[in-house]
């Protein structure tokens, strides 16, 4: 049962699930292999979870795989495994950054934070998980559109044309 564990007493394991015991007193060998036995047996872990806490993200995060699955596109999918990632390790581009690569493009997608540093040029439709309030207001000034990213997954399916910044 436990092969992946030689230095623990078998005598002491092999006693505790067949003769009626509930649950061993104490593990015999202590430090790391002894805490993974324990967490296997008990189903403990050591650290916290590092779960999202956000409904609207964990949502959208379903949603994405859910559409990746139903059109065989794997953009989305792309998208909600870097929104799973730590927020930290979001991608936060400016503006300068979407007129410089994605210029020409008629979609782009940030799976993060769009930044209001730098100026636009062009008529872009931009979707992005959040936008700060500059941002936002340069990209209509300059006749463009601004969407969530649920809003994009709705109005093209398939992502077909959608460059991914970030």
């Amino acid at each position: 049962m436990f092969q992946s564990f030689p230095q623990v007493s078998q005598i002491y394991i092999d006693n505790w699930p067949h003769r009626g015991l509930t649950k061993p007193a104490r593990w015999v060998l202590n430090g790391s292999v002894g805490r993974r036995v324990a967490q296997y047996i008990e189903g403990v872990t050591m650290s916290a979870q590092k779960v999202k806490t956000n409904e609207a993200l964990i949502d959208l995060i379903d949603q994405l795989k859910v559409q990746s699955r139903n059109t065989g596109a794997a953009l989305w999918r792309d998208v909600a495994l870097r929104l799973e990632k730590s927020r930290s390790n979001w991608s936060q581009p400016n503006l300068s950054r979407l007129s410089r690569y994605a210029a020409e493009e008629k979609f782009v997608l940030v799976p993060g934070k769009l930044l209001g540093s730098g100026e636009v040029s062009g008529k872009q439709t931009v979707a992005a998980f959040s936008f700060s309030a500059q941002a936002r207001e340069k990209i209509e000034a300059a006749g463009g559109k601004t969407m969530t990213i649920a809003e994009l997954m709705d109005k093209n399916p398939k992502g077909t044309g959608v460059f991914i910044l970030g």
